[in-house]
């Protein structure tokens, strides 16, 4: 072998373990980085566990208060109509009279095949009732609506629009009221022996 030759040889043999040794080292490079996140991340996730391990003893206590007080109907239409009573009455404590009444049926989105999704579902059912009011004074709507939205009746305000009317501070008021609450299923009805 010339003496060149053997200079060509080292020189490839340099550049072959050169490219073999970089693309190892690369490799493993790779893999050491892709371990390490890894390691954070399951070190996060533990963190997460442990966290709510230990207020586990909160939720607990704050399950069984939503088991407690949460409101419990039938179907939507037993919700809808205890929701209009509700509305109604408080109206007439506060002496409104209330132009028009309407149910509103929530929108679900069905998937593929055929059912609602479950993203749209959510931990409470709703029932809403848009109420139309014409001529109202303001401190008497208002009263009214602080009165019925009231935290532990589940019960809020999901959408308002106030025009006023012109005269002596009155308005002309849409409201959507939603009762949330948790659909139970009705009592079997059974033959007693």
């Amino acid at each position: 072998m010339k003496k060149s030759e053997k200079v060509l040889l080292g020189v490839f043999a340099f550049l072959f373990l050169a490219i073999i040794g970089g693309g190892g080292f690369m490799y493993a490079f790779n893999n050491y980085t892709s371990i390490r996140e890894e390691n954070d991340t399951l070190r996060d996730r533990l963190a997460d566990m442990n966290l709510a391990i230990s207020q586990g003893a909160d939720w607990a206590d704050k399950y069984g208060w939503l088991e407690e007080h949460c409101p419990n109907f039938t179907s939507r239409q037993e919700a809808s109509a205890k929701l209009l009573e509700v509305i109604t009455a408080e109206a007439e404590k506060k002496g409104i009279s209330i132009g028009g009444k309407e149910f509103i049926e929530a929108a679900r989105v069905l998937g593929p095949d055929g059912l609602p999704l479950e993203e749209n579902l959510g931990y409470f059912d709703k029932a809403t009732v848009k109420i139309t009011l014409a001529g109202i004074q303001e401190q008497a709507f208002f009263g009214w609506l602080h009165a019925l939205q009231q935290p532990q009746s589940f019960l809020g305000i999901t959408r308002m629009q106030i025009n006023p009317s012109g005269t002596n501070k009155t308005i002309n008021a849409e409201v959507e009221f939603t009762q949330f609450y948790r659909e139970k299923s009705a009592p079997k009805v059974s033959k007693a022996n």
